[in-house]
């Protein structure tokens, strides 16, 4: 309690004992008049008393107060106290006198006092709602940079698992799931890859709360061709009220409002999109957008890798003239194969086919031309592959073709038309067509042979067969 409310306390107080004591002196000691020998003695103590009781009321009350209480005295006390003795009343007007000048002084203080300790307390109040609001601001401060360094960590998390996959599926999987988790709540994060072939978008993954719709634009919509053709980030924090677009009803009847979209670019070509979005409109802002910013650097920049990964895979078993698999990896496919076949209990056929006189044609027409022939038969090959078969170039002019789950009924009519579409497979070298044929051998696994080995060797002695019979033929064991 501070000391101007403790004097506020005075004031009832101090009027109640200006009432008592004016009582007393008006009516009480009067009537002890008769009864009391030294009544003088008593007159004079509450005397003293009411001096005091009116010094209080100019110091709480000021001097309004002061002087009622004064001149209320002087009125009410007059009678009884000339009554009893003259001089009692000229006593009490000096002794008023000297208590209210006593008191008009200690309010004159106790006011510049009080106004002195208001203007402090305001300052202090002041100033203690200026460090709360800093207090406040820091504490805000503090907990966005909590934020932001989970926000850092969960990034970090994510350039780590990217850093040991290869694969475009599970990067596509891993930036997808690890970004909602990031902006998680009530979002959803859609993952877009562009078609090497035909430029177009094709959602490949989607990652969303129960509480959200599933993307019906597969090949995405508005916003995501407006990033694509601008190759920049868009944010929209309310798809209705921004002026840029003409939203169509496919995207009016989607439950997303606000939209942040980030093209995964490298070295000037887009990869993809990363979308993510939310039916709030107040969920995004930059520091948002900043860090799908961020997730879509590290995705690109993976996706990339794990493409250039591929490639160099490719590059690696497969012959970089026909596109046929290489000698090295068709064995181990094989390999693989034969392991299979002898565990389930499968079987596969083995083809081995070999370019008649392509030696002297070569001589005859430059390796220009041998390539030209190499490419036309690849082509045949391939369009003969079912799923899950393997087609190799064995050697030089040497073609092998694994047929998985196939008879040798089967694989006869199969390399039957394989051997006709070739013959009949011309190259034009010179504006004159030439037509090549190939000799062919066919074996069965395991009904010709039970190892690696001796499937090729069995197909191959086949092969030699019809060479010797007279090439342009099939021939099995």
């Amino acid at each position: 309690m501070t000391p101007f409310k403790k004097r506020n306390l005075l004031i009832p107080i101090s009027v109640a004992l200006f009432a008592v004591i004016l009582y007393s002196l008006n009516k009480f000691v009067p009537s002890l008049k008769s009864h009391i020998q030294h009544l003088e003695i008593i007159a004079i103590s509450l005397m003293i008393l009411m001096s005091l009781v009116v010094m209080l009321l100019w110091i709480s009350l000021g001097v309004f107060g002061g002087l009622a209480s004064f001149l209320i005295a002087m009125i009410f006390l007059y009678r009884p106290l000339t009554d009893m003795n003259p001089y009692y009343y000229s006593v009490l007007i000096a002794a008023f006198f000297l208590s209210s000048f006593i008191g008009y002084h200690i309010f004159r203080k106790i006011n510049v006092s009080s106004q002195k300790y208001t203007v402090t307390m305001e300052k202090i109040v002041e100033d203690t709602n200026l460090i709360r609001n800093h207090l406040k601001n820091r504490r805000a401060e503090v907990a966005a940079v909590d934020v932001k360094v989970d926000s850092l960590l969960k990034l970090k998390n994510i350039a780590d698992q990217l850093s040991l996959s290869l694969s475009s599926e599970k990067i596509v999987k891993i930036v997808t799931e690890q970004t909602f988790d990031i902006f998680a709540e009530n979002r959803r994060v859609l993952l877009f890859t562009v078609n090497e072939r035909t430029k177009e978008l094709i959602l490949s993954s989607t990652s969303k709360s129960d509480k959200r719709q599933t993307f019906t634009t597969k090949n995405g919509g508005i916003f995501e061709r407006w990033t694509l053709k601008n190759m920049k980030s868009l944010l929209i924090k309310d798809i209705k009220q921004d002026y840029r677009f003409s939203i169509a009803n496919e995207e009016l009847s989607d439950d997303a409002v606000s939209v942040m979209i980030k093209p995964l670019i490298v070295e000037g070509n887009v990869l993809g999109l990363l979308r993510v979005d939310s039916p709030d409109d107040t969920s995004f802002a930059q520091h948002e957008l900043r860090i799908l910013d961020i997730i879509g650097e590290i995705a690109a920049v993976a996706l990339e890798n794990a493409s250039l990964y591929h490639k160099t895979e490719e590059l690696a078993i497969r012959d970089s003239l026909t596109g046929l698999y290489v000698h090295r990896y068709f064995m181990e496919r094989l390999e693989e194969e034969v392991k299979r076949a002898l565990h389930s209990g499968g079987t596969f056929a083995m083809i081995m086919m070999d370019i008649d006189n392509f030696k002297e044609f070569n001589d005859q027409h430059g390796h220009i031309a041998g390539d030209m022939v190499l490419k036309n038969i690849s082509r045949v090959l391939k369009s003969k592959v079912s799923a899950g078969d393997i087609i190799g170039r064995y050697g030089g002019e040497e073609f092998a073709f694994m047929v998985l789950g196939s008879g040798k009924k089967e694989t006869l009519r199969l390399a039957e038309e394989i051997r006709e579409d070739i013959s009949n497979a011309t190259v034009t070298i010179r504006r004159i067509k030439y037509a090549v044929t190939v000799s062919v051998g066919v074996a069965i696994f395991p009904e010709d042979a039970k190892h690696r080995e001796d499937i090729v060797w069995e197909a191959d002695k086949c092969l030699y067969e019809a060479k010797a019979k007279g090439k342009n033929m099939v021939c099995s064991k």
